[in-house]
C-alpha cells in the first residue's frame, strides 16, 4: 500500500470503517504487504505505517510520476497501460527519473526506484496507491490525485481484489 497523504487512520473519508480494515491487513505478520504513508506531516496513519517517507508539500504527484517512471523504463508495468498513460509514447517519461526529481521531492533516488520495483513486484501484489488529505490540498491537487491512482492502473491493480475497484452500476 503506497498513501499519498490519505490520512485514513484519522481523518479520511470513514475512519472507522478503514481502521477495521486496516486491523485485518495487519492480523498475524507482516506477510499481508508492506505500508507507506508519503505526506508532507506527521499523521495517525503515518504513525501506523511500517514507513513514513516525507515529501515535499505538493509534490506527490512528481513522486508518483517518477515511481511510474522507473516502473516503464524497467518494463516492469502493464503494456497497455503504459500505452494509454504516456499517449503511445508521445510523453517523454524522462524528464521524470528519480535522479531529475529526487532534489526537488525531497526523496532521495534509490529509495525511489525501490520504491517502484517493490510496488510493481508482481509477488507482493496487488499492490495499491491511494492518495487524498495532504496530497490532494494542493493547488496541484487535480495533478496529485490523477498520477497517483495511475500507478493502479499501471501495475494492473484495478478491478482486482484488493485493488481499486469502482462502484457497482446502480
Amino acid at each position: 500500500i503506497l498513501s499519498f497523504g490519505a490520512d485514513f487512520l484519522s481523518t479520511w473519508v470513514s475512519p472507522i470503517k478503514y481502521a477495521r480494515g486496516y486491523g485485518v491487513f495487519r492480523q498475524g505478520d507482516r506477510e499481508r504487504g508492506t505500508f507507506v504513508q508519503i505526506d508532507s506531516r506527521f499523521s495517525m496513519t503515518g504513525a501506523n505505517a511500517d514507513e513514513i517517507l516525507f515529501v515535499k508539500p505538493g509534490e506527490e504527484g512528481l513522486l508518483a510520476l517518477s515511481i511510474a517512471q522507473v516502473i516503464i523504463s524497467e518494463g516492469l508495468g502493464n503494456s497497455g497501460a503504459v500505452s494509454a498513460l504516456t499517449g503511445n509514447g508521445a510523453v517523454d517519461m524522462s524528464v521524470f527519473a528519480p535522479e531529475t526529481v529526487a532534489k526537488r521531492i525531497g526523496v532521495n533516488a534509490d529509495r525511489i526506484r525501490k520504491l517502484a520495483k517493490d510496488f510493481a513486484d508482481p509477488n507482493h501484489g496487488p499492490s495499491i496507491a491511494i492518495g487524498g488529505g495532504s496530497a490532494a490540498a494542493q493547488t496541484n491537487g487535480l495533478f496529485n490525485l490523477v498520477a497517483i491512482y495511475s500507478l493502479n492502473y499501471l501495475v494492473g491493480s484495478v478491478g482486482k481484489k484488493g485493488g481499486i475497484i469502482f462502484n457497482p452500476e446502480p
